[in-house]
């Protein structure tokens, strides 16, 4: 006789613990709802362990190595500098397992279930779990958050092997690193890891399709930053076209073409960063009938998909691939089980870049201004006119602020230099109050402090800059 599931009821069943998951259970545990995760990996999903976390506690070490270099520009010497690599990692891995084991405390502290396994939806109200040691569970849930993440995406012609022609994941568990790398992708993973490799040594190539680096973002961005990397000897090939791939003994051959220029490396490894996918494989999406979008999860702004009960956040959505962005979705999913009507703002949703200098960036860029059909003004100011970034030995960089001419309302803001993933911020909350240059402009900011460059594009808006 078949044996049936062990069963547990609940109001919110969210299969997928990164940041979207854990976020919406604890969310729903908060406004007086039982709630469980379902989770048959890690516990904190990419972002904590194979994604920004790592990825950044690698970026601290190389952008500290980076500046003990330039140790003399501050009158400091500094001789005999060596990297241990094995150290490097290993701290990495304290950082990822001291924050994945915090996730797990915050889900006992509000009293959410964890199930370790792995979820497929059975009914509208129902969960299947495999748990990890081999049993099934039914899990009875009012409500049900997709919160599955993603995958990095292959190319056709360059299948991964997790050797020589690597995803993120493998490039954050290498034992040594390599001599020399091609990426293929110069979006912000790529750039990234196109700097982390180059300061610890390696040949460095990014092979881009579009016409300029970071093609998401601001094509002033894109292209000071281009110009910084290849300062430190980074090659870029953009608008990049037919690559082949092949592996042969300890090398890896890539031929392309870039405007009409052919490319021929040969390389220790390939780094693929073209993009990622869904990770929807056996949740049986297709049977209780929920729909796709471009094999993404169609939601609407409430993060509720055409099933009623059943919402779905984060990557697996197909919006902007950001922890943050998670993180707010499953706020969004949880509010909305509980019937308080909320609503995802996609207007301003930051994107980071956590190299250095770093990089930020939030709501329309100049391009897409134009492309919708402001009439715009633009404010800028570099940081070669800032005190405090002069003094940090920080030059490189600006502030661009993109406004509606008519309104003087704030539609984009992005920066390139020190700490612009906190500054930002304001911009953020700038936007997110509808927020017009001449507001933020006459905003006191510190002094002397890096956020002054912010307060004067917003000047420059009007030609007001005082010191440019």
């Amino acid at each position: 006789m078949r044996r049936m599931p062990e069963s547990s009821s609940c109001d919110v069943a969210v299969i997928g613990a990164g940041i979207g998951g854990y976020v919406a259970a604890i969310r729903a545990s908060q406004l007086g709802m039982k709630a469980a995760v379902i989770e048959g990996g890690k516990v904190g999903g990419t972002c904590v362990n194979n994604g920004c976390i790592p990825t950044v506690a690698l970026l601290t070490c190389t952008s500290l190595l980076e500046k003990i270099k330039r140790s003399e520009d501050y009158g400091i010497n500094v001789k005999d500098v060596s990297v241990n690599y094995e150290k490097v990692m290993m701290r990495k891995e304290a950082v990822v397992n001291r924050l994945a084991d915090g996730v797990k405390y915050l889900l006992r502290k509000n009293d959410v279930r964890l199930v370790e396994g792995w979820g497929a939806i059975k009914s509208h109200s129902q969960v299947d779990v495999e748990t990890i040691d081999g049993k099934k569970q039914r899990i009875e849930a009012r409500n049900i958050v997709i919160a599955t993440g993603s995958k990095p995406k292959e190319m056709p012609n360059a299948q991964f092997d997790g050797d020589q022609i690597i995803a993120t994941d493998e490039a954050l568990r290498l034992n040594t690193p390599p001599e020399s790398i091609a990426i293929v992708g110069g979006g912000i993973l790529g750039v990234e890891f196109a700097q982390i490799f180059r300061s610890l040594g390696a040949e460095v190539n990014i092979l881009e399709r579009m016409p300029c680096i970071l093609p998401s973002m601001d094509g002033d961005l894109g292209k000071a930053f281009q110009r910084i990397l290849e300062k430190r000897g980074i090659k870029i090939f953009t608008t990049v076209s037919s690559e082949s791939v092949k592996t042969k003994g300890g090398e890896v051959h890539l031929s392309a073409t870039s405007l009409g220029s052919s490319i021929d490396l040969e390389t220790e490894k390939i780094l693929i960063t073209v993009g990622r996918k869904p990770f929807t494989k056996g949740l049986n999406l297709e049977k209780v009938g929920v729909q796709l979008r471009d094999d993404f999860i169609a939601v609407d702004e409430h993060m509720r998909t055409n099933i009623p009960n059943i919402y779905a956040v984060g990557d697996v959505t197909g919006g902007r691939l950001f922890a943050h962005a998670a993180f707010a979705e499953g706020i969004v999913a949880a509010e909305n089980v509980a019937g308080m009507e909320t609503s995802f703002n996609h207007r301003a949703v930051p994107a980071c870049v956590y190299t250095s200098p770093e990089i930020a960036s939030v709501g329309l860029s100049e391009e897409e201004a134009v492309e919708l059909g402001y009439d715009i003004s633009l404010g800028r100011f570099p940081y070669t006119a800032n005190g405090r970034a002069l003094a940090l030995g920080e030059r490189d960089g600006f502030v661009k602020i993109v406004t509606d001419k008519e309104t003087d309302e704030i539609l984009g803001v992005h920066i390139l230099g020190p700490n612009a993933s906190n500054l930002i911020s304001e911009a953020v909350v700038a936007m997110r109050l509808e927020c017009t240059s001449e507001e933020l402009s006459k905003a006191i900011h510190p002094h002397p402090s890096l956020s002054e460059a912010i307060m004067e594009a917003a000047l420059d808006v009007s030609a007001g800059a005082i010191h440019i």
